[in-house]
C-alpha cells in the first residue's frame, strides 16, 4: 500500500505543472491577485513570479534563464525578444499602464518644481521611467531637477523610494491599490497621458509548454481585464 500510495503521489506530482513567469516591476502589484484567479481555472499549476525591471528581464532571458513567459511593462524589449529568437510568439499587448505621482508633501504637478529630491524608474532599463522622463521634458522641468533625480532600479523600488526618502516619485498606477498605500490616496497626483508614450505593455512565451499556454490565454480573459482595470490598467476590447 505504500509503494502504490508513494506511486500515486510521485504520478500527481509529475503531472502538475510548474511555470516559471518573469514579470516587470509594475506588474507586481496586480500579480497575487491575477494569480488567485489563474488558480481557479488550472489548480494543478503553479506559478513561480520572478519580478524586476523589463530591461533586467530581458538580459537575463537572453543569458538563458528559464523563463516560461515575459511580461514587459513595454513592447521594445519582447519585440526584441522575438526578433532575436528568444521568444516564439510575437508580443501582444496585455495591458496599457499609467503613471502617477506620489507626494507627501505636493498637491499639483506643478509644485514638484521645488522639490530637492524625486524618485524615478531607470530610463534605461524601466518603461514607467522613460515615460517620468518624458514628462519632466514636456514640462520642462527636466533640466532645472536633473539633478534631484534619484533612480530605482524599478518602479516597485521607485515606490519604496517615493514612500521613505524622496519629496516625490513617478510610480505605476497599479501601486495606488496595494495595502501599503490604499489609505494614503489624497497624496496621488494625476498625470496627464498626453504627456507621455502611451505605455503599451506586451507579453510574449519563450517556450512551448501547455501550462505557460494556458496563463498565456488566462491573461487576455474577460475576469483578467477586469483584474487588470481594476489596478488602474487600460485593456483594449
Amino acid at each position: 500500500m505504500k509503494k502504490l500510495l508513494s506511486f500515486l503521489f510521485f504520478a500527481i506530482m509529475l503531472y502538475a505543472g510548474k511555470i516559471h513567469v518573469a514579470v516587470a516591476a509594475n506588474v507586481s502589484f496586480v500579480m497575487p491577485e491575477l494569480l488567485k484567479a489563474f488558480k481557479n481555472v488550472s489548480p494543478q499549476t503553479d506559478v513561480k513570479v520572478s519580478i524586476g525591471s523589463s530591461g533586467k528581464l530581458a538580459a537575463q532571458i537572453k543569458k538563458g534563464a528559464p523563463f516560461a513567459l515575459f511580461l514587459s511593462a513595454d513592447m521594445y524589449y519582447p519585440k526584441t525578444l522575438y526578433k532575436e529568437g528568444y521568444a516564439i510568439t510575437r508580443p501582444l499587448v496585455y495591458a496599457k499602464g499609467a503613471l502617477v505621482i506620489f507626494s507627501k508633501r505636493y498637491k499639483s504637478i506643478a509644485d514638484i518644481a521645488k522639490a530637492s529630491r524625486i524618485a524615478i524608474a531607470n530610463p534605461k532599463t524601466a518603461p514607467y521611467g522613460r515615460a517620468a522622463l518624458e514628462v519632466l521634458q514636456h514640462l520642462g522641468l527636466y533640466e532645472k531637477l536633473k539633478d534631484k533625480l534619484i533612480y530605482g532600479d524599478s518602479v516597485a523600488q521607485t515606490t519604496s523610494y517615493a514612500l521613505r526618502v524622496a519629496d516625490a516619485g513617478f510610480i505605476a498606477k497599479s501601486a495606488i491599490h496595494t495595502k501599503t498605500l490604499q489609505n494614503l490616496q489624497d497624496r496621488f497626483i494625476t498625470v496627464d497621458p498626453k504627456l507621455y508614450s502611451p505605455i503599451k505593455q506586451g507579453v510574449v512565451m519563450l517556450k512551448r509548454d501547455d501550462d505557460a499556454n494556458a496563463f498565456f490565454t488566462f491573461l487576455f480573459s474577460k475576469e483578467a481585464a477586469q483584474i487588470f482595470q481594476k489596478y488602474g490598467y487600460i485593456v483594449d476590447d
